[in-house]
């Protein structure tokens, strides 16, 4: 947008024009991301049919205060100000806007209005962030830090027609955007706890506990408080064992015969007593 032009011109016509003022909306803007601000004008020359009118900037200036960095004055772009380059073209990124005087020969490439014949005009502007890079005639390119040096809107006049009414600066402060603060994550729903169950201990009565380890010759039977004996086991009869078990075997069977015979006897007594008697 006529980025390096030579402001060599100067505006002539009409000079009905009262002292040119701009306000920027928002009046700060975000350091690290683009901001898109509505910058108005009052108070500016608007020179019917004539041509040019003026290229809105944002930028740095070298003297702010004294003015010494205007094109009428003899200043210079790329040594008493710079400002955020874009393409030379209708459609560019926003970051330049050419506002153009009512009837102009070369109102067909503004893309930032018409300044109305009362002076007043109306468009939009975007800032990249607080830095910016831009070059200067000879192409050395250099950083602007808007953090460290006062930045603003520059207004001067298009087309390389110097309008000494028509150049402004407008600072702009940066800061970043108020931001909602994140709600609080939701609370879980909490219940009480629970005590842990109270824990009864009861004592089993003491019970024999009996260990039986196990060889491979004898089985061995511990207890605490007393020492089995060893069960009685029969042992086979060995082959001197027998006139023992015939004395064994044979004195009760002579006992239950000699009961017997007494028996028998005596019934044999009773009975011929019986007959006798009859």
């Amino acid at each position: 947008m006529a980025c390096t032009a030579v402001f060599g011109l100067v505006m002539a016509g009409p000079a009905e024009a009262q002292s040119a003022v701009v306000t920027v909306s928002p009046a700060a803007a975000d350091p690290a991301y683009a901001t898109s601000l509505t910058v108005q004008g009052r108070g500016f020359q608007s020179v019917r049919n004539g041509h040019g009118g003026i290229y809105v900037f944002f930028g740095w200036v070298s003297d702010p205060a004294g003015g010494a960095w205007r094109p009428s004055k003899g200043g210079a772009s790329g040594v008493t100000f710079r400002y955020v380059q874009d393409k030379e073209t209708k459609d560019n990124n926003g970051y330049q806007r050419f506002v153009a005087f009512p009837g102009s020969d070369t109102a067909s490439s503004a893309n930032g209005g018409t300044i109305a014949d009362n002076g007043t005009w109306s468009t939009k502007l975007t800032i990249p962030g607080a830095k910016f890079k831009t070059a200067d005639r000879s192409g050395a390119v250099s950083e602007v830090d808007c953090l460290r040096t006062r930045c603003g809107v520059i207004t001067v006049g298009a087309h390389g027609v110097v309008n000494a009414n028509n150049e402004t600066f407008t600072p702009v402060s940066f800061a970043v955007p108020n931001q909602q603060p994140a709600p609080p994550p939701p609370q879980k729903a909490t219940t009480p706890a629970t005590p842990p169950p109270a824990v009864t201990t009861t004592t089993p009565p003491p019970t024999t506990t009996s260990t039986t380890a196990v060889t491979t010759s004898n089985v061995e039977t511990t207890s605490p408080d007393q020492t089995p004996q060893p069960a009685a086991q029969s042992q086979p009869l060995g082959s001197g064992d027998g006139p023992n078990l015939w004395l064994i075997i044979g004195i009760p069977v002579l006992v239950l015969v000699a009961v017997g015979g007494l028996v028998v006897s005596r019934r044999r007594l009773t009975a011929r007593k019986e007959s006798n008697d009859e």
